[in-house]
């Protein structure tokens, strides 16, 4: 997850690696926490590249991310599946659910990229756009 981080960070488009995490992307779910798999969506949106198992597990494990990733790892989450175009109704589901706790605590940075992803994505969030005001 850090390689995958690093290369998103340095634009560096690496087949190879990117083509490894898309193969073990299960095992990133089983075994990593909600910042390695955060950071490899991010980089995988950072870049553009496409990884279905990744982003399939990551509409599969939505709940568990929003109880254990802390803002700044469910915004980038959210952030990637924006920028890809990547419909995830596990994610806005549970985004709508918690948008009183998550507008009350997380800074704009993390706010403004959520927002940014609805809309980008058509989602209709009445919680996440009405605390996004304050």
């Amino acid at each position: 997850a850090n390689s995958v981080w690093a290369c998103g960070t340095l634009g560096i488009k690496s087949p190879r690696l990117f083509n490894g995490l898309e193969k073990h992307s299960e095992w990133l779910f089983n075994n990593g926490n909600a910042q390695n798999i955060a950071n490899s969506v991010w980089a995988c949106a950072k870049l553009g590249v496409r990884s279905p198992q990744l982003f399939n597990r990551l509409e599969k494990d939505a709940e568990w991310l929003f109880e254990n990733g802390n803002a700044r790892e469910i915004s980038n989450s959210v952030w990637a599946c924006g920028r890809l175009g990547v419909q995830s109704p596990r994610m806005f589901d549970q985004l709508e659910k918690h948008s009183q706790s998550l507008i009350e605590n997380w800074n704009a940075e993390d706010i403004a990229n959520t927002v940014w992803a609805c809309t980008k994505l058509g989602m209709k969030l009445p919680g996440v756009m009405k605390g996004s005001k304050k």
